[in-house]
């Protein structure tokens, strides 16, 4: 059985992974967010005969990072389910205002980023209603994390289901798209599509 993680510790350790993987992250994005912001082609007759071929329903757009250990390399994504077992407390699968989660994993050495990251397209996920259908299709994790408070030490379960990087949703759009997180890097950024997904 896996120890209890040290909530603190882990949210302190990931941040400074998160922080330059911003940097990294607005760089990237200046180029290639074109690819991923969802559009419409109205079918409206009157926008048309205005000359108005594509709406793009551009506005914020969220990003959540979710940096994880290497020992879960590209055994599938954790999603969330529920945050606080103990409480029924739904899970960032559900409650997240992100519009992407970016997912990444720290090196063995713990001095980089792995080389593949993703791109999670939140909204898009949950349009397709594909998570409805995981529970028992797909293997689920438990972790158990604790955290030090004045009243003594705080503990609760995590649940995540964990699908198969191939198996994400990619009709009637794409839900998960493949990116080179090493930090720094000097490489040129790809992004595409991944994996067959679900019809």
């Amino acid at each position: 059985m896996t120890p209890p993680q040290d909530f603190d510790k882990d949210v302190k350790d990931f941040t400074i992974w998160e922080k330059r993987l911003i940097e990294k992250l607005i760089s990237f994005l200046r180029n290639y967010l074109a690819r991923l912001i969802p559009y419409d082609k109205p079918e409206d007759i009157k926008l048309q005969r205005k000359g108005i071929d594509i709406i793009v329903n551009s506005g914020p757009i969220k990003f959540e990072i979710k940096t994880r250990a290497n020992k879960y390399y590209l055994k599938g994504i954790l999603l969330e389910t529920t945050s606080v077992v103990e409480r029924n407390k739904p899970g960032w699968l559900y409650t997240s205002e992100a519009d992407f989660i970016v997912y990444v994993w720290i090196n063995p050495s713990n001095t980089n980023l792995m080389p593949i990251g993703y791109f999670l397209l939140l909204k898009e996920l949950r349009k397709t209603k594909w998570y409805a259908d995981l529970p028992g299709l797909y293997h689920v994790m438990n972790t158990t994390s604790f955290r030090k408070t004045p009243n003594g030490v705080s503990n609760w379960t995590t649940e995540f289901i964990v699908p198969e990087i191939d198996d994400f949703p990619r009709f009637p759009r794409k839900t998960l798209y493949q990116f080179n997180a090493v930090l720094p890097s000097n490489y040129k950024q790809m992004i595409f599509p991944v994996g067959k997904g679900r019809e």
